[in-house]
Order: C-alpha cells, then sequence, then structure tokens
C-alpha cells in the first residue's frame, strides 16, 4: 500500500505529456457535456436534471472512466440517494447566520448553468468551462446567491494513467453568504467522490496505509483509493489531492462502507465569502493501473 500511495502521489504532480494532436474532445447535449480521449467517454458533465423532483441534481460528473472503459463511479446509489459521482456540495449554505439551503442533500438550492465552452489544447488536453447561476429556492422569492465557474481539464490517458483537474471558483453575488460542511463533528462538505464498491477500498497517504475513522482525519496533501487484487474489482487505483485558496487539504473523511470519500473544506465552522473575495477550488483525480500503482 506504501509504494501504491506513492506512486499516486507522483502521478498527482507529473505535468501532462506532450501530444501531437489534440486527443480529448467533447460531446455536447441538452442534459450534458461527455468528454472524450481519441473516441473514448472520460466522464460525463451533468448540467441539466432529469429529475423535476430534485431541480438541485446537476453541476456533477457522472459516469466516469477508467482508461479501459471500467465505470468508477456511483450515481443515486441506494443507501445514499444524494450521492452522485464527483460532486462538490455543501450542507451550509448560509446568508448571515441563516441556513438558507442544504447542497448536500439538494434542499433548497438549485444551479442554471449559464453556458459551457470546450477548447482543445495544443498538448492534446481538453478544457471544459461550466458557468453556473446558484438559486436558494427556500424563500418566498428565487435568490441569486452566488456565480461558479468551473474549469475541467482532461490530460490524454497514456500508459501510467489518466489525470482530470477540477478548478472551481465561487463568487458570491448576495451579501453575507458561506459555506460549511455537516454541522456536527463529522464536518464532512467540499469535493467528494461516490466511488464503485466504496466498502473494498483501501486507502494511504505519504506512503503509509490510512485507516477510516468516523471523524475527520489528518493525512497528507494526496489520498490513494484502491480496490482488492481481484476479477471481481476493478483493476485501477484513484488518486485525490484538493486545494483551497491555493493551500492543500488535508483533512479526509474516508469510508470503508457504502458511502463517499471527501477532502474535507471546510469543515463543520462556515467558510465566509465576502462579495469581493471568491472562493477557488482545485481538486486533482488521477486513475493509474493498479498493477504499475503497486510497484
Amino acid at each position: 500500500m506504501s509504494k501504491l500511495a506513492s506512486a499516486l502521489a507522483a502521478l498527482l504532480v507529473l505535468s501532462a505529456p506532450v501530444v501531437a494532436q489534440a486527443a480529448i474532445d467533447a460531446k455536447l447535449a441538452p442534459d450534458s457535456v461527455t468528454l472524450t480521449d481519441n473516441g473514448r467517454t472520460v466522464l460525463v458533465y451533468r448540467t441539466r436534471t432529469n429529475d423535476p423532483a430534485e431541480p438541485g441534481r446537476l453541476n456533477y460528473v457522472h459516469p466516469l472512466y477508467a482508461p479501459d472503459g471500467t465505470l468508477l463511479t456511483e450515481d443515486r446509489p441506494a443507501d445514499h440517494l444524494h450521492q452522485r459521482g464527483l460532486f462538490w456540495s455543501w450542507h451550509q449554505v448560509r446568508l448571515g447566520d441563516e441556513v438558507v439551503a442544504d447542497g448536500w442533500f439538494m434542499k433548497g438550492l438549485t444551479f442554471f448553468v449559464r453556458g459551457t465552452k470546450f477548447q482543445g489544447q495544443p498538448d492534446g488536453s481538453g478544457v471544459l468551462t461550466v458557468d453556473v447561476d446558484w438559486i436558494v429556492t427556500s424563500k418566498p422569492e428565487l435568490v441569486y446567491v452566488a456565480r461558479e465557474s468551473t474549469k475541467v481539464t482532461v490530460r490524454p490517458a497514456t500508459p501510467a494513467g489518466q489525470r482530470i483537474e477540477f478548478d472551481t471558483t465561487i463568487t458570491a453575488r448576495a451579501p453575507g453568504l458561506s459555506l460549511g460542511g455537516s454541522d456536527d463533528v463529522k464536518g464532512y462538505g467540499g469535493f467528494s467522490m461516490r466511488l464503485v464498491q466504496p466498502d473494498r477500498l483501501s486507502f494511504a497517504s505519504r506512503g503509509e496505509a490510512v485507516t477510516p475513522a468516523v471523524e475527520a482525519l489528518p493525512a497528507g496533501p494526496a489520498m490513494g483509493f484502491a480496490w482488492p487484487v481481484a476479477n471481481a474489482y476493478p483493476a485501477w487505483a484513484v488518486g485525490l489531492a484538493c486545494k483551497a485558496q491555493g493551500q492543500p487539504i488535508t483533512r479526509w473523511i474516508l469510508r470503508r462502507e457504502l458511502s463517499m470519500q471527501n477532502c474535507v473544506f471546510p469543515g463543520r465552522a462556515p467558510y465566509a465569502i465576502p462579495i469581493d473575495r471568491p472562493l477557488r477550488l482545485e481538486s486533482t483525480v488521477v486513475i493509474q493501473p493498479r498493477e504499475s500503482a503497486a510497484r
């Protein structure tokens, strides 16, 4: 497990490979954008809900695939219907001292995707930009509270794996906006992953195995996730590293059970987002062959 963590951490800081021509492309649909690598689907970004009863079920990624086509994420699992692929959300969406929405459970908050743009890059990667308005629906009138701009950069797959970078800026459009994790000792919230077969995962950071706990635990700035070596499980390992305002996040919610994995920001105590100081969140996901990660 220590070798796995070291390999994943190294891949998280590698520069993108030089590619002769654009490999990453995009397919736009009314409810989603699909990013492909030489025709193979890498991920689908959900830009519209498919369920009128859940107007907040959009602005997330599912499915996410490994380079061999293995599905790596779950959406709306029976045990936690609100969990959804790769998603970033908070239980506490506050205006002043009042919690006006719960983005984690998709209550009182919805999103309006103002636009999507895709650009291929000279190195073969591709960048999807999604501009989103946050709308609070719990008040007698709709309240426009924030504008989000998320850039998703997909690097072409190589024998070492595939790298995906998320760069999200949240700009307050209403005074007094703050975001907080669950209002309990767990404090979970921020960038999260619902991986397949999460009850079979192992975890490692800084070259050492990490044991999950109920509460957030300290670890390194990158975390490795791996399934057992058996045909019933993905032959891949996943690495995750997150930053907030340019600083690495080193607190983690880890679950070896039917649940999600989370790099914790900001925790239980809300983080204020003044109108003149946007919040920038960066998350990097790497998908690496299990055999390579183990060496």
